[in-house]
């Protein structure tokens, strides 16, 4: 079945070529290319790292750091697939031996990436299962490791399907580290190794914060902070939606519309000005010295900080399927949280409505209802918030769960 996986993911790369000659977002668009297609040139690393994209590249950073800490006189190489988790990896985590794209998954593109790399190991961070990958790494004597991993029930019932094959790709794994029993339970259904599968928690609970950075354009800000947070289509209008109710009732209420991806940004400015509502870009703000009723984000890796200056938190990808996006770091800053009825991607997300640090919104009206009880409600705002900081505090130590085991397969330097 590897064979046919191979032809498929073959036939797909060159179908895929036009549209990763003209893709927006890298700056250096050979280099992109090269290593997307495993052309470029790669020298020896010890541990080889993947990060899918911002979210997981976030995640992770907190472990990277301590890995890099640890063993010093490893080579270290962090991969991700997209352009903006390349740009927080680059930002955040300068320790790094090499950043790169990962290649592909196609044979043609992953054979001289894994035979030219030849990490000792190969760490991918939440699931990203890459056949041709694994059956290269193999080849070139790696160890592959999955940590912080999970699975979604919607690629549980997708993997379903093709079992056999998913057994036969995860046999390849060395050891499947998952962040709660659920995902367990779904990887050693599709066939895993009980004695290669552990529980590790999540890597979203040791979060890492530096409180020396400060955003001072923030300062300008003046008003209680609404903060709109990993918006997708769709989501934007009931949002801007109850942000008008809210402003008939508060007109201390300000907005922070945060989409989730970079080039949604034009499309969420452009829903405001066919509203005909008043917004001022981030971007802007350095040259506009006023303050504005809504500030759309539009820059990479200041949002982890805005939580902390938020009166409430609405947590975007839940009002729409998408599956809902991290609910760890506002309630790291012990905020109160809104966020919709689609939190697949997150099943703690029941528990923080079981302990009363959350609540869900389905439309505009409840939105705005909520957001105003809060801002009202000061004791029911901050009990919700400790709650939330208390699941926080509970469930630390996955980063040094991961170490241990890493330990197991590197030594010590």
């Amino acid at each position: 079945m590897l064979i046919l996986y191979n032809l498929i993911s073959t036939l797909g790369m060159f179908l895929y070529i036009p549209r990763l000659v003209t893709r927006r977002g890298p700056e250096d668009r050979t280099a992109y290319i090269k290593e997307r297609l495993g052309a470029s040139s790669y020298d020896r690393t010890d541990i080889w790292v993947h990060a899918v994209s911002v979210g997981e590249t976030l995640a992770a950073l907190p472990f990277l750091k301590k890995l890099k800490r640890e063993f010093p006189g490893k080579s270290l190489t962090l991969s991700t697939t997209t352009y903006t988790g390349q740009k927080v990896a680059r930002e955040k985590f300068p320790q790094v031996n090499r950043i790169m794209y990962m290649p592909l998954d196609s044979p043609l593109c992953v054979k001289r990436a894994a035979e030219n790399l030849r990490p000792a190991l190969f760490i991918t961070v939440e699931t990203e299962i890459w056949p041709a990958l694994f059956h290269a790494l193999k080849e070139a004597g790696s160890r592959i490791i999955i940590l912080n991993g999970r699975i979604s029930g919607r690629s549980f019932r997708r993997y379903r399907r093709v079992r056999p094959f998913i057994k036969k790709v995860l046999s390849a794994v060395d050891f499947l580290y998952m962040q709660d029993r659920v995902y367990a339970d779904r990887i050693l259904e599709l066939g895993a190794d009980r004695h290669k599968v552990g529980v590790m928690g999540n890597f979203k609970f040791d979060i890492e914060v530096d409180a020396a950075e400060d955003l001072p354009w923030l300062d300008r800000v003046q008003g209680k902070i609404f903060l709109a947070a990993s918006t997708h289509k769709g989501e934007e209008e009931i949002i801007l939606q109850a942000y008008e109710l809210v402003r008939n009732s508060n007109k201390d209420v300000k907005l922070i519309l945060a989409p989730r991806h970079p080039e949604r940004f034009d499309e969420a400015a452009g829903l405001m000005e066919k509203k005909h509502l008043t917004y001022v870009r981030r971007t802007a703000l350095d040259r506009d010295g006023a303050s504005p009723d809504i500030i759309l984000l539009d820059t990479i890796g200041e949002l982890s900080r805005l939580f902390s200056r938020a009166a409430v938190a609405f947590i975007g990808g839940s009002l729409v399927p998408t599956g809902g996006h991290n609910i760890l770091e506002p309630a790291y800053w012990s905020k109160p949280i809104l966020f919709g009825p689609h939190m697949d991607n997150f099943p703690i997300a029941e528990e923080f409505l079981e302990k009363s640090a959350a609540q869900e919104v389905r439309d505009s009206r409840d939105m705005a209802e909520l957001v105003l009880e809060l801002l009202e409600n000061k004791d029911r705002a901050a009990r919700m918030g400790i709650n939330a900081r208390a699941i926080v505090d509970r469930n630390t130590g996955a980063v040094n769960r991961a170490l241990a085991l890493i330990r197991g397969y590197l030594g010590t330097d």
